[in-house]
């Protein structure tokens, strides 16, 4: 009769911990999508930076490039659960010590298919070569908190310009119209947008500046070499364009970089091991670059193992305060 009651007993622990399983699978699916989403973005967002990072290093070494974009990221997660009871019958001698009355087991299993695809030469070639398009520029503009940023992307405003061959009146010039431009943003006295009514046709507004502001808006007038009398106007709308101003246009012709030469400068200012360039494997930097500076970003290559033959690099690179492995 004890046997009897034990194996009810060992039945009856089975039954629940199969219900309690069931009743788990319900929530497990929502659980592992929350868990498993945010791993998969950071891997992917990571893996983006370290890709970026390695171009950088293989255009300032002079390597071959080539990108890879995650095409789709298919998780498969499988979920089992065992249970096992064991029970014996006839005299107890047989069987007594020899029996696990119950056993269970759980396994998680996680598979995950992840598509590349090459990035296309002939579209890459295109956006590489390409200067920075004004509805981006603008866009850009119109959120970003940094001047610097403006020399990274523009070249010339008017006749203000900004390269490795101005003179330090220039680049003051540049500096502080871009400073201007980016402190007017963030009080809302300026604000870049398309023209309306006219598609693709962009401008730059001026308004809602107090009587303390209108020497800096006369400032950036005259930098820019533009028509205005803040102290008349309540709003100044000033036409913008891509491309080189003329004698007739009263606006602002801006000219963008292109993504190469973004990317050309930022590899210019890569701190390259002394004895990669004793044994010709890098070219030395004559001057850092002039975009990096103002932007106050630099890359260190403090790590590195290179090779002449067949051009291997796998450096450590210290960039923005993080230190990523870079396999190129």
């Amino acid at each position: 009769m004890p046997d009897v009651q034990e194996r009810e007993s060992s039945c009856c622990v089975a039954i629940l911990f199969v219900w309690l399983l069931l009743a788990g699978c319900q929530t497990f699916g929502p659980v592992a999508l929350g868990v498993g989403r945010g791993a998969y973005n950071e891997v992917i967002a990571r893996s983006g930076s370290e890709q970026t990072l390695g171009l950088i290093v293989r255009l300032r070494y002079s390597d071959p490039i080539g990108l890879l974009a995650v095409a789709s990221v298919t998780a498969g997660l499988k979920f089992t659960a065992e249970t096992k009871t064991e029970a014996g019958f006839g005299p107890r001698a047989n069987y007594a010590g020899n029996l696990v009355p119950f056993s269970a087991g759980i396994t998680y299993e996680d598979s995950p298919t992840i598509s590349y695809t090459p990035v296309d030469a002939q579209a890459f070639l295109r956006e590489w070569l390409a200067p920075v398009m004004m509805e981006t520029l603008v866009l850009i503009l119109q959120s970003a908190s940094d001047s610097a940023l403006i020399p990274l992307l523009v070249e010339r405003m008017n006749r203000l310009r900004f390269g490795a061959d101005i003179t330090a009146e220039e680049r003051t010039a540049f500096n502080r119209a871009a400073t201007l431009l980016t402190q007017f943003r963030e009080r809302g006295i300026a604000s870049w947008a398309e023209q309306s009514g006219n598609a693709k046709r962009y401008e730059l507004i001026l308004s809602n500046y107090s009587h303390a502001y209108i020497s800096d808006v006369e400032e950036l007038l005259r930098l820019l070499d533009l028509h205005g009398d803040p102290a008349h106007e309540s709003t100044i709308r000033i036409p913008v364009v891509m491309g080189v101003r003329d004698g007739k246009f009263d606006g602002l012709a801006i000219q963008t970089r292109s993504v190469a030469a973004i990317m050309s400068s930022a590899a210019a200012a890569i701190d390259v091991p002394r004895e990669h360039v004793e044994e010709g494997i890098v070219n030395a930097t004559a001057e850092p670059s002039a975009l990096l500076t103002e932007l106050d970003a630099s890359l260190r290559i403090y790590q590195a193992e290179a090779h002449r033959s067949g051009r291997t690099l796998r450096c450590s690179i210290a960039a923005g305060g993080t230190t990523w492995m870079i396999p190129t």
